[in-house]
């Protein structure tokens, strides 16, 4: 009878997970938000069945929804989805910490995008970068489109496209340098995505598991601090060794810097404007700091706060 519930319930998901793949093809929009949750469906079965199982469900999506789209394009969104789905799936069944989780997670996102992205440049000579620049070419376009019926309405912009394509210019450049940490960030942020609605989900359908916690108590271990300058004093010295290219080892270590642990930066100041002035005014004001340019220096926050837990002194009781 167990196994009879297991075999039924791979098949629902293996359903469920097919209409995601299908609708992340074809529905415009929307598809993008089901393929960021592509993984969801994977890691609630991993909680509930046997890995085989859940292998087994996947391949059977791919299969058919391959049908419905192309195989290439199932195996590489059915592929995402079992890569990241069945580890953290596995590591939070096995009670691992929720840090643990998102790590798993992100380096099987990781290695699945980068897969999917190495099959597509093998098949159709399209890179990630090459993405990047057409999007930039199509936003010059536009842009010169703009500035040329200008011109014909009398309103100089001189100089106007020569500034905007410098920009673009450095942007691109940019996105080239700093690649590597940017796929990382993005493995991060999908894990992140995931695990958190999974667990929504898990509550509702009362699954065991490992609570999240609230945001404002978000803190990780004091190791992360000196790894993260162990990594920053390694990019220095094997730049100025010259075994790598110098702008561009640091130029990735930085933004992983900055990334990581304006994490712990942000979590620290909602903390404290929560505590003081409100949820709302909290949102708020983190939203500011981030559009106008502070994240380096929250990240710095972040990093001094995993060192020294500047919360730990604020909870303290206060003697009667």
């Amino acid at each position: 009878m167990n196994k009879t519930r297991q075999i039924t319930e791979a098949g629902l998901f293996a359903a469920l997970l097919t209409v995601l793949i299908i609708g992340t093809f074809y529905i415009p929009v929307i598809g993008n938000v089901l393929a960021l949750f592509l993984p969801t469906p994977v890691i609630i079965l991993t909680m509930k069945n046997k890995p085989l199982y859940v292998i087994m469900a996947a391949a059977a999506s791919i299969i058919i929804s391959g049908i419905a789209i192309t195989f290439i394009s199932s195996m590489a969104l059915g592929g995402i989805a079992l890569v990241v789905g069945l580890p953290m799936g596995l590591a939070m069944k096995k009670k691992s910490s929720n840090l643990m989780t998102l790590l798993v997670g992100s380096v099987g996102a990781a290695i699945s995008f980068f897969v999917v992205f190495s099959i597509l440049e093998w098949l159709t000579g399209i890179t990630m970068i090459g993405m990047v620049e057409d999007s930039f070419k199509i936003s010059m376009e536009l842009q010169t489109s703009i500035n040329s019926a200008a011109d014909g309405l009398g309103v100089n912009t001189a100089g106007s496209l020569d500034d905007v394509q410098e920009m673009f210019d450095q942007m691109i450049y940019l996105m080239k340098l700093i690649m590597p940490a940017l796929v990382l960030i993005l493995s991060f942020f999908y894990s992140a995505a995931n695990q958190i609605f999974s667990i929504q989900l898990m509550k509702r359908m009362n699954i065991d598991h490992i609570a999240l916690g609230n945001f404002d108590e978000f803190r990780y271990p004091k190791h992360l601090a000196y790894g993260g300058l162990g990594m920053m004093v390694l990019a220095y010295l094997l730049s100025y060794l010259g075994y790598v290219d110098s702008k561009l080892i640091i130029a990735n270590f930085t933004y992983l810097f900055m990334m990581i642990f304006s994490v712990q930066g942000v979590s620290l100041i909602y903390y404290y404007m929560k505590k003081r002035s409100g949820k709302a005014l909290g949102v708020i004001v983190i939203v500011i700091l981030l559009l106008f340019g502070f994240l380096q220096y929250i990240a710095y926050l972040g990093f001094f706060d995993v060192m020294v837990d500047l919360r730990k002194k604020d909870k303290k009781p206060k003697a009667q």
